[in-house]
C-alpha cells in the first residue's frame, strides 16, 4: 500500500466540489490522514480562497500551528497524482491571494495612468482648439459674473471601467450682421443632435465674436476609447444668443439629468450613467443662476 502521505495529516474548509468520503479515500490510499478538527498535528490545511480571506475558524487555528500550510486544493489534486506530497510553497494562499492584489492594484494603477494621460490629451486637443477660435475671432464667452462657459462633464463607465468627459463650448460670430436679423434666428430643434458613443470625456464651450454686434455658436467634443476624439456643432456660426444657450442647456441636461440652473446644488441625478459637473472653487465666478432671465 502506497505511504507517500504517511507524515501528513490533512484538514478541509471550503467547497470543493468534491464529496467528503472520496477526498478521504483518496488520501487513506496514499497512506494520510484526513480530520475533520484542527489539532497540534495537522500538517496541511486545505483552503478555498473564499474561506481564507474570510478567515474563517479552521484558518485562524492553522494559523497558530508553526508546522501547518494553508495550501489550495490544486496542491492536494497535484500531490495526489504524484503520489507524494508536494513542496506547498507554490500552493500557499498567503502567497497567491497577495500576488492577486498586487496585481489587482498595479492593473488599476496601469488603467489610472492611462485614463490621466487619455484626458490630458484630450483636454490639450480641447484647448488648442480654443486657441484657434480665438485666432479666428472668437473667444469663449464670459457672463456679468465673470463665469466662463468652457466646461469639461466626466462620468465612470462601469461597463468598461474607463472615465467618460463631454467639453462645451458656446462661441460667437466674428463678423459684423444686423443685430435684427441674425443668420440663424431663435429656432430650436427638440434637442442637440449628437451622436453618442459611450465617450470618455466631453467639453462643452459657447463662443462670443470679438466684434460687435456678437453672434455666438455652440460646439460639443468628446474623447473615447474606441471612437477616438470628435467635435460637433450644437448651434452653429452666427446663431443668436438664445439659440446657443439653450443648446448649451439641453446638452448639459442631457449629459448631467440636471437642469443647467441645478449645477451647482447638491442634487444628485440619481443616474449612475450620468455625467458629473464639478463646479468652480470656492471664491471664482459660479455663473448666472438662470441665464433665460436675461434674453
Amino acid at each position: 500500500m502506497p505511504n507517500g502521505f504517511k507524515k501528513c495529516i490533512i484538514a478541509l474548509t471550503g467547497d470543493f466540489d468534491k464529496p467528503y468520503e472520496r477526498v478521504k479515500k483518496w488520501i487513506e490510499i496514499q497512506g494520510g490522514q484526513l480530520t475533520v478538527k484542527i489539532g497540534p498535528d495537522v500538517t496541511h490545511l486545505v483552503c478555498s480562497e473564499d474561506h481564507f480571506k474570510k478567515s474563517v475558524a479552521k484558518v485562524q487555528q492553522a494559523r497558530k500551528i508553526k508546522k501547518c500550510k494553508i495550501v489550495t486544493w490544486d496542491w492536494l489534486e497535484d500531490s495526489l497524482l504524484a503520489k507524494r506530497p508536494l513542496r506547498a510553497g507554490d500552493f500557499l494562499l498567503k502567497s497567491q491571494v497577495k500576488a492577486k492584489v498586487k496585481a489587482k492594484a498595479t492593473k488599476k494603477e496601469t488603467r489610472d495612468d492611462n485614463i490621466l494621460k487619455g484626458v490630458g490629451f484630450f483636454e490639450k486637443g480641447c484647448d488648442e482648439f480654443k486657441n484657434k477660435m480665438y485666432t479666428d475671432g472668437y473667444h469663449i464667452y464670459r457672463d456679468s459674473t465673470g463665469f466662463s462657459y468652457d466646461i469639461t462633464l466626466a462620468r465612470s463607465d462601469l461597463t468598461t471601467n474607463t472615465n467618460a468627459r463631454y467639453f462645451l463650448k458656446v462661441s460667437s460670430f466674428p463678423y459684423t450682421i444686423n443685430l435684427f436679423t441674425p443668420l440663424y434666428p431663435y429656432t430650436l430643434p427638440r434637442r442637440p443632435r449628437v451622436p453618442l458613443p459611450a465617450p470618455r470625456t466631453q467639453c462643452l464651450q459657447l463662443y462670443e465674436s470679438h466684434v460687435s454686434p456678437s453672434t455666438y455658436a455652440c460646439f460639443s467634443s468628446y474623447s473615447s476609447p474606441t471612437a477616438g476624439t470628435a467635435t460637433h456643432v450644437l448651434a452653429p456660426l452666427g446663431s443668436s444668443f438664445p439659440l446657443a444657450m439653450e443648446q448649451f442647456m439641453q446638452f448639459f441636461k442631457l449629459k448631467t439629468k440636471l437642469e443647467w440652473k441645478e449645477r451647482n446644488g447638491t442634487l444628485d441625478s440619481g443616474s449612475e450613467t450620468a455625467f458629473v459637473y464639478t463646479p468652480p472653487a470656492e471664491g471664482e465666478p459660479w455663473g448666472e443662476v438662470d441665464p433665460e432671465s436675461i434674453w
